[in-house]
């Protein structure tokens, strides 16, 4: 399944990130089957939203890694059968990582986002949300502290900018926007000022979904 493979491609990262030192090679032995152009393009967003929020270390192995790897695929390419099945996933996990990096970049900025949601308008739908949960998780798990509270901000940021957008299908953007505030809540302390405003923005969205049902049914 091409949702398993994209998955294993993040479970695959995390593990080497959290590996005892030199245990590296023998995992990626193990995991040979994943070693293809896909899991390089993983490593390097991943390897970029890391050093947005100060991961530097994860962030310079990921890109050594894909390097190294990218020099051996080139030597020994004769085409990748396998690819293929991840494709779809890994498209829109490499959108969302992309639209995370251009939240910190652009300070959050909706003149910078709203275009690179119209451009993959199409993205914007049931699948997007289930890729937001599985991606989002894998990046914070085992995550410390200060990069859970950058990371679950962007996310935050992002579901704000999905909620307003005001193209595609807004049905579906209300409920990626309510995936985005969800995964926030439950990687914030409960009851702080945070938490608060967020599950401010999440009771908005939730009447929103519930105004846009009505209209569609009047």
């Amino acid at each position: 399944m091409e949702e398993n493979r994209a998955q294993a491609y993040l479970q695959l990262i995390h593990t080497l990130l959290n590996c005892p030192n030199g245990e590296e090679p023998q995992i990626l032995e193990d995991h040979s089957e994943l070693l293809d152009r896909g899991f390089l393009e993983t490593c390097e967003l991943v390897a970029s939203t890391l050093a947005e929020q100060g991961g530097e270390n994860g962030a310079n192995f990921l890109r050594n890694l894909a390097s190294q790897l990218g020099q051996f695929i080139d030597m020994n390419d004769g085409g990748d059968s396998n690819n293929s099945e991840g494709e779809n996933f890994q498209e829109y996990a490499n959108f969302f990582l992309k639209l995370l990096q251009a939240e910190q970049d652009s300070n959050g900025d909706i003149k910078v986002i709203h275009p690179m949601l119209a451009a993959r308008e199409h993205f914007l739908n049931a699948r997007f949300a289930e890729v937001l949960q599985q991606v989002s998780q894998k990046l914070l798990d085992g995550e410390n502290p200060e990069t859970i509270n950058s990371l679950v901000a962007l996310i935050e940021n992002l579901s704000i900018h999905i909620s307003e957008f005001p193209l595609g299908n807004i049905a579906d953007n209300i409920e990626i926007a309510i995936t985005g505030y969800q995964i926030v809540l439950n990687n914030r302390e409960p009851g702080s000022e945070k938490w608060t405003e967020t599950q401010n923005n999440l009771a908005a969205t939730c009447n929103n979904r519930v105004k846009a049902s009505l209209a569609e049914n009047l």
